[in-house]
């Protein structure tokens, strides 16, 4: 059922379900929170009775010290109210920090439970405006929210009682204008509502905008379209602060509304008890008991104001809290199995079996990949070749299971894709993508996220150095300002492209995987350096199994097999000598015009060498 079929009480039922579940999980501070802010709205109704009865000894001559006497109580009441206003912050605002750390750690935990198929749909803009600003807004429902809704709901029981004390037929006509109030908070609801939605869209729009421009700055720097970024930057800030003028406005006005509501009964108040106390001066009202009620109904405007500041707060966490269940409720479309089943089950060799394997990402039509039959044995180097878009990459992921692979199709080890636990299949497998990504932390750390837990430190760095030697890169590591606790900046911005190549390689070679992914992943390094890494990983400890996409002859050349793919099928599958032997196959030409541009590569580089001269 859609959210806009249902009516309102199931709405915010289902809308509010975090911050109940938060409020019960917490529920020892909340109480104690609560219970303090009771005794702060019980002590705040005796002020007004101590000045009725101040004003009364003042009009009626009584003894002085009786003036003394209650000073000293209004002394003694705001002490105690002051301690306990301590207590119901710390308490109420603890639950509600801890609850928005709990919703935290549940969002983000999700959100790596899904598989790549989500993040490719979805705007990693919405995904932290979700992170921000809709986990603040339910966190502070539980803080704020409660807190005024609990305040004003204190003072509109304790409020009305203390005046009916003072005078039944007073309280009764000053009160007439209450059932207006719950009318104007429902008729604001279902606005409120609508225009939060709209006004969170908008802010994940610009954190998507916003992202998207600081990761491709360079870009926009080197084809000078820093004032097209700024203008859609500025366009889209335009309309999030138009709408949020459209829910301010809307918001503000709720509560002169419900001032005005209490307004009538000041002016009841007023008219009738004014006019009561000239007919009769010695009557049931007495001065002071005037003034004591123009006290309670000025607090009265409070409880108004807070229930349109609650149902602000309450709005705002339902529309979030719907906004964060769509990705809540959202299951991965690649699912794991326990851990224990998929060890029980599991030798080590590095045997890769596609099995009349098909592929279509999530949500098309258009398979990537068709009928893919091979078996790659332990141990055995094969590459793979094709024309952009061939289905290199994509037949890559499907091995530590990005995506979701049908049963039967793929096999690691003799035991189905499907029935490996996520966690030990992607740490037997190492997979070094096209898309180059390392973190703003230091050389180590970024090498060190491949090992696995429970090694020393001393044992772990020393297969991090042994990594980087492998992929060539540890003497130009050692000659860094720190070495290898040099710090890198976001996304490895102070190294060259053939250096975050190959600490991305020493990162997946330092896991020790059985299966080594390698797309296109020395396509930024020198034939030299190529062929020393190659080397290297062949003739290194443990060697495993490697799978290696790549656009140069010479990176493929000494493979075990070539596979050649061509719009998701397997055309051609040899040794480099075997596969050129055909004159008119996709390898051959291939092959002719990689020799043809390293041939006009070479020619450059000599004609530049003797305009030098």
């Amino acid at each position: 059922m859609s959210t806009s079929s249902k009516g309102r009480p199931s709405r915010f039922l289902e809308g509010s379900s975090f911050v109940r579940h938060y409020l019960w999980k917490y529920r020892v501070w909340v109480s104690l929170g609560l219970l303090f802010l009771v005794v702060v709205d019980l002590l705040d109704i005796l002020p007004a009775f101590l000045l009725k009865r101040s004003v009364d000894v003042v009009v009626e001559h009584q003894p002085i010290n009786t003036l003394f006497y209650l000073a000293l109580a209004y002394v003694g009441i705001s002490v105690v109210q002051g301690f306990c206003r301590y207590g119901w912050r710390m308490f109420l605002i603890r639950a509600s920090v801890f609850a928005g750390r709990d919703l935290r750690k549940k969002y983000t935990r999700h959100l790596y439970g899904l598989s790549v198929s989500f993040f490719d749909r979805q705007l990693l803009g919405d995904l932290m405006s979700l992170a921000t600003n809709d986990i603040e807004a339910v966190r502070m429902a539980i803080g704020a929210g409660l807190l005024v809704f609990a305040d004003a709901l204190f003072f509109l029981i304790t409020v009305p009682v203390a005046m009916f004390f003072l005078s039944p037929k007073l309280t009764f006509l000053v009160c007439l204008p209450l059932p207006l109030v719950p009318w104007i908070v429902l008729k604001n609801e279902k606005e409120v509502h609508s225009r939060f939605l709209k006004v969170q869209d908008s802010f994940g729009k610009i954190s998507a905008l916003v992202h998207e421009s600081l990761s491709g700055v360079r870009v926009t720097k080197g084809f000078a379209l820093e004032d097209v970024q700024i203008s859609r930057i500025t366009r889209l800030g335009e309309q999030y602060s138009a709408l949020n003028m459209d829910l301010a406005a809307f918001q503000t006005a709720l509560g002169p509304k419900l001032d005005l509501c209490m307004s009538f009964g000041l002016f009841i108040l007023l008219f009738v008890g004014g006019s009561e106390m000239i007919r009769s001066p010695q009557g049931a009202i007495t001065l002071g008991t005037f003034v004591a009620f123009q006290r309670y109904i000025q607090k009265m405007i409070w409880p108004m104001t807070a229930l349109g500041m609650a149902a602000n707060y309450f709005q705002r966490a339902v529309s979030s809290s719907n906004r964060l269940n769509e990705v809540l409720e959202t299951q991965t479309d690649v699912p794991s199995v326990a851990l224990q089943a998929s060890r029980t089950r599991s030798p080590r060799f590095g045997r890769v079996e596609f099995n009349s394997l098909s592929f279509r990402f999530p949500g098309t039509i258009e398979p990537v990949l068709k009928e893919i039959q091979l078996t790659i044995e332990p141990g055995e180097r094969v590459a793979f070749v094709g024309r952009v878009g061939a289905g290199k990459s994509t037949l890559f992921s499907l091995v530590p299971r990005l995506y979701p692979v049908e049963r039967g199709m793929l096999r690691i080890d003799g035991i189905d894709v499907n029935d490996w636990n996520l966690e030990e299949l992607r740490h037997r497998v190492g997979y070094v993508s096209q898309d180059v990504f390392l973190f703003s932390e230091s050389v180590l750390e970024n090498v060190a996220m491949g090992l696995v837990e429970g090694a020393s430190r001393s044992e772990a760095v020393l297969e991090i150095e042994a990594a980087a030697r492998i992929a060539a890169v540890h003497d130009e590591i050692t000659r860094f300002s720190q070495a290898y606790v040099t710090p890198l900046g976001e996304r490895g911005v102070n190294l060259s492209g053939g250096q975050k190549q190959r600490l991305t390689l020493a990162r997946a070679i330092a896991k020790k995987p059985d299966i080594l992914l390698l797309d296109d992943a020395l396509s930024s390094v020198d034939v030299a350096t190529e062929a020393e890494i190659l080397r290297a990983l062949r003739t290194r400890p443990q060697r495993n199994t490697e799978l290696i996409a790549a656009h140069r002859i010479s990176t493929i050349q000494d493979a075990d097999r070539i596979v050649v793919l061509h719009e998701g099928r397997v055309i051609q599958i040899g040794k480099h000598e075997e596969l050129i032997q055909a004159p008119q196959s996709v390898y051959r030409q291939f092959y002719e015009q990689q020799k043809m541009a390293e041939e006009l590569e070479a020619y450059k580089n000599e004609l530049e060498a003797g305009e030098r001269l």
